[in-house]
């Protein structure tokens, strides 16, 4: 028996492909204790079969249809679960309606709310889909979600029913959707005449239904070598088994029953077996099976995935049989290798240099021709602010058409807590608009939080999340209410919220004259008491600092372009007082006595606004000259130094926003480029 350990999987990958390719295999037993992904990538570069097993999993997307359509099916609404039902490749909900769905819960994170109930109306209005799909989209999904404690076996059994229909009209294409069928006839046989069912029974229910299938990349391919999982598996005589994964996996045998439920199936004569005398079983098979090879090589990574693993008990147990210590069949790695000559357990193989490769991280600017078409036919702020922050990032989102999947932009923590204040901000202007009235009370504010919840952060009434809700509350009301009263001590009055811009930018590109209308809307707009316009922007973060720093340095760039928009549509100065009002904090960071002590801005805002056409200019001439850069490289920092260059050119700077980039795999900012 040889047992050699390594400090990771890609090494002992290597040392088992290198052993299987030095000699005749006929007579070897591969036992995949554990995944192969690894090993098979050495095996292939070694020129062997690959095994194409994988660990047991219910990740396969086949396998997730049933699960997530039982989870999403209950109150309150899981958007984050819901947009993955949405996403399926394989999906009982039609195609084209998922999108609208999924487009809808990026915009507002729950259900029943505006986005959702438009998302339905396009749904309805379908030619292809129909007010039906729409119907049962909201009945499932919003409008009759199961409760706890109320849920029959019947209400479950009739949605379940209808998950089967859905996924019969997909077999014909789909063939593989057979044992999903399979699996729902058995669910729906356990649910019987239930009075009541809850989540855990479901759970439950599921756990003994679906089963856990391998998981690979690869399939496997044929060998002269017998793959098995386990050594109780080996067909007759061999002369040497290869136990890849040699570790103890900590699995245990699952028991779903209480003890209660235990001594009442003891009483009808069903008597479930102990795990502890399963696994003693499962060990003497396995040492007995060891026992009859001739040689036994184990291979262990001493960790995986960044956690420890210990030896397989079967270690233990042959070293016992054979009167000996386990430790005395452990194998050094770096007694292996002599020279240029490997061995191991009576194989051997030269080993050749090789010359080390230079890893370049591509280019941080690149060029691709003139691109006039590039030039956009209108522009939000967002936009604007990325071409100018990191040229590579835009042209990727809005040239290359590049983003994320609708299941990962839904949106969750600041951004979704972000939405839902500025929601209720809207709601009570109208209310108290309607009422002639400047500042709400504690319990509108509460009410109306709890009324907007469900549509626009579902995620809070969540199971374990009921601290984090009650926490805001407080916090919100506060806020909210210093945002209005604040408004009427100044004498600002409100006209509108989320007031969309209508005014179009002259810029010159590359020295011709271009119109780009600007898009986009103003969270707040009002006046001051001599009628000039006032300009609000709600913002929800942990941190203000940097939005005072931002308003300090006369880097408000957002402000100034509002400001710009609602002057005379003759001018092209910005006019009125801003503010960013923050909203977790409760406090105004503006450069207007309005709202309080003002900040001391080092540059007025018509300056700001110059300097952010003029950096509107130069990227957009940049873009249409084909060449974009990924701006927050620290080698295109040091060498281009883009905020100095910026200042000489009379530019507004913009810092390539990384943090929250989707794209900085592929401009060579992060990732592995070996």
């Amino acid at each position: 028996m040889y047992s050699l350990t390594t400090t990771t999987e890609w090494e002992a990958a290597e040392h088992a492909a290198r052993w299987l390719a030095s000699g005749d295999n006929s007579g070897v037993a591969v036992v995949a204790g554990t995944g192969t992904a690894v090993l098979d990538h050495a095996l292939a570069r070694w020129g062997l079969p690959r095994l194409g097993i994988g660990n047991p999993t219910k990740l396969r997307v086949i396998d997730q249809i049933i699960p997530l359509f039982f989870n999403v099916i209950w109150a309150p609404a899981d958007v984050q679960l819901l947009a993955e039902f949405m996403s399926l490749p394989i999906s009982p909900v039609r195609r084209s309606a998922a999108r609208k769905v999924l487009h809808a819960l990026t915009q507002q994170p729950g259900t029943g709310g505006d986005a959702w109930t438009k998302a339905l109306a396009e749904i309805s209005n379908s030619d292809n889909l129909g007010p039906t799909v729409a119907a049962e989209l909201d009945e499932l999904f919003n409008s009759s979600l199961l409760t706890e404690g109320e849920a029959t076996g019947a209400d479950v059994a009739e949605r379940a029913a209808w998950l089967s229909t859905r996924l019969r009209s997909h077999l014909h294409r789909h063939p593989e959707l057979d044992s999903c069928l399979s699996q729902l006839a058995e669910l729906t046989a356990l649910l019987d005449d239930s009075e009541h069912v809850s989540r855990l029974d479901i759970r439950r229910m599921l756990n003994s239904v679906l089963p856990a299938r391998p998981s690979t990349l690869v399939t496997g391919e044929a060998s002269h070598w017998q793959v098995v999982r386990s050594p109780v598996e080996i067909a007759g005589d061999v002369d040497t088994i290869l136990w890849w994964g040699c570790q103890d996996e900590g699995g245990r045998h699952q028991r779903y029953w209480s003890p209660d439920e235990q001594d009442a199936l003891a009483v009808t004569g069903v008597i479930l077996p102990d795990p502890a005398h399963l696994a003693e079983v499962k060990t003497s098979l396995t040492v007995a099976a060891a026992r009859r090879c001739g040689t036994l090589l184990l291979f262990r990574a001493s960790e995986i995935n960044g956690e420890p693993t210990r030896p397989h008990p079967v270690v233990d147990a042959v070293a016992f049989e054979l009167g000996t210590d386990a430790v005395d069949f452990a194998v050094e790695e770096k007694s292996l290798t002599l020279g240029n000559v490997w061995q191991l357990a009576g194989r051997r193989t030269l080993m050749a240099t090789v010359c080390p490769r230079t890893v370049e991280a591509p280019s941080a600017v690149h060029s691709a021709g003139a691109k006039p078409g590039f030039i956009p036919p209108s522009v939000s702020y967002t936009q604007l602010s990325t071409l100018i922050g990191c040229s590579m990032k835009w042209v990727l989102a809005k040239q290359a058409r590049l983003k994320v999947a609708d299941a990962q932009s839904v949106p969750t923590g600041n951004s979704m807590i972000g939405t839902l204040v500025h929601r209720i901000v809207e709601e009570l202007f109208t209310e108290l608009h309607t009422e002639n009235l400047a500042v709400p009370t504690a319990e509108q504010v509460v009410t109306t939080l709890h009324a907007l919840v469900p549509n626009y952060a579902s995620e809070l009434l969540l199971p374990g999340k009921g601290s984090k809700l009650a926490g805001l509350e407080p916090v919100i009301v506060k806020s909210v209410i210093t945002l209005f009263s604040t408004l009427q001590k100044a004498g600002i009055a409100i006209h509108a919220m989320e007031q969309k811009i209508a005014k179009s930018l002259v810029v010159s590109v590359n020295g011709e004259s271009k119109t780009i209308p600007m898009t986009g809307s103003i969270d707040l707009v009002a006046s001051d008491p001599a009628g000039r316009p006032v300009v609000v922007d709600l913002k929800w973060t942990n941190h203000s600092r940097y939005k005072y720093e931002e308003v300090a340095e006369g880097q408000a760039m957002q402000l100034v372009l509002y400001q710009w928009a609602l002057a005379d549509m003759k001018s092209t100065e910005p006019d009125g007082a801003a503010a960013y009002y923050l909203l977790k904090q409760g406090e105004f960071a503006s450069a207007s006595p309005l709202f309080g002590p003002p900040l001391t801005a080092t540059q007025t805002g018509a300056e700001t606004w110059r300097k952010s056409v003029r950096a509107a200019e130069f990227s957009l001439s940049e873009v249409a000259n084909g060449r974009f850069a990924a701006a927050g490289r620290d080698d295109f920092i040091a060498v281009h130094e883009p905020e100095r260059a910026a200042a000489a050119g009379d530019r507004l700077y913009q810092k390539a926003q990384c943090s929250f980039c989707d794209f900085s795999v592929l401009c060579g900012l992060k990732g592995d480029l070996s």
